[in-house]
C-alpha cells in the first residue's frame, strides 16, 4: 500500500502553482482531486501493470472469456485454481496454433482443467482457453485496473490523509499530470501553454524511464525474456 497521501500530492502541486489558499482561488482542491483521478486512468493506459491485479477468476463454460468488469486489460493467467482442478500451470499460445492442429477446439470436450490460453491486444478485456472450461472451472489471472475514484465531494480535508492508488513511485508522475491540466486550464497564455506541456513530457519520459527500468531489473530479464510465460507456444 503507498504511503503517499492525497494530501501530499496535492499539496505539491498547489506549493508549484502557487495556490496559498485553503480551498483553492483559481484551481479549487476539487479540480486538484479530480485530476488526480484522471492522472490514474492516463497512467494506466500508459503502463497498465502500474494498477495490477492478481485474482481468482471463475470461468464460464466454453472457451471465450472475459475479465472483470473493473478490468482495463489482461496481463496473464497464471494457472488452476479450482479446488477440483489438479492446479497445473497455463500455457499462452496463438490463436493460429490451435486453428491450425485442431480446428474443432472449441467444440472439444469441456475440463476443469486449462492448458493452454489465448490473448488478441485489439480484444484486451477478453481471453480464450482450452480445453474449453467446464463449469466449475477457476483460474489465476493478472490484469489492469484503473483505480476507483476519489470521492472529489469530500474535499481535500476529507481525502488529506487517503494513501494514493498508485505506488509511491508515480507520486510525482501524478504531481506533474495535475500540473498538466492545471496550466492547461489557462492555455490562452503562451507561457501556461509552454508549461503545460513541460509536464506531460515530464510524465510520458518518467513512466518510459520506469518501463525500462522494470525491464532491466525483472528476474525475466537473465534469459532475455521479459514474460517467458507469455512466450508463443
Amino acid at each position: 500500500m503507498a504511503v503517499t497521501t492525497v494530501g501530499v500530492v496535492i499539496n505539491n502541486a498547489k506549493l508549484v502553482l502557487q495556490e496559498v489558499t485553503a480551498a483553492g482561488t483559481r484551481w479549487t482542491n476539487e479540480e486538484l482531486i479530480g485530476w488526480l483521478n484522471e492522472g490514474y486512468q492516463a497512467i494506466t493506459q500508459i503502463k497498465p501493470d502500474a494498477a495490477s491485479v492478481n485474482a481468482p477468476h471463475k470461468l464460464v463454460a466454453g472457451t471465450r472469456q472475459e475479465i472483470p468488469s473493473d478490468g482495463l486489460r489482461l496481463i496473464d493467467v497464471v494457472r488452476n485454481t479450482a479446488a477440483d482442478s489438479a492446479m497445473m500451470g497455463i500455457l499462452v499460445t496463438t490463436r493460429r496454433a490451435l486453428d491450425t492442429t485442431r480446428r474443432s477446439w472449441h467444440s472439444d470436450e469441456k475440463s476443469i482443467d486449462v492448458e493452454q490460453y489465448v490473448f488478441d491486444d485489439q480484444d484486451p478485456t477478453r481471453f480464450y482457453v482450452y480445453p474449453p472450461a467446464a463449469e466449475g472451472a477457476e483460474v489465476e489471472i493478472i490484469y489492469s485496473s484503473v483505480p476507483a475514484p476519489h470521492d472529489v465531494s469530500k474535499g481535500l480535508n476529507g481525502l488529506r490523509d487517503d494513501p494514493i492508488k498508485l505506488n509511491d513511485s508515480y507520486g510525482p508522475c501524478l504531481t506533474d499530470y495535475i500540473l498538466y491540466r492545471a496550466y492547461s486550464k489557462d492555455a490562452e497564455h503562451a507561457a501556461n501553454l509552454s508549461r503545460a506541456q513541460m509536464h506531460l513530457q515530464s510524465v510520458a519520459t518518467a513512466l518510459g524511464q520506469k518501463i525500462e527500468v522494470d525491464r532491466s531489473i525483472s528476474p525475466n530479464a537473465a534469459d532475455g525474456s521479459s514474460n517467458p510465460q507469455r512466450t508463443r507456444q
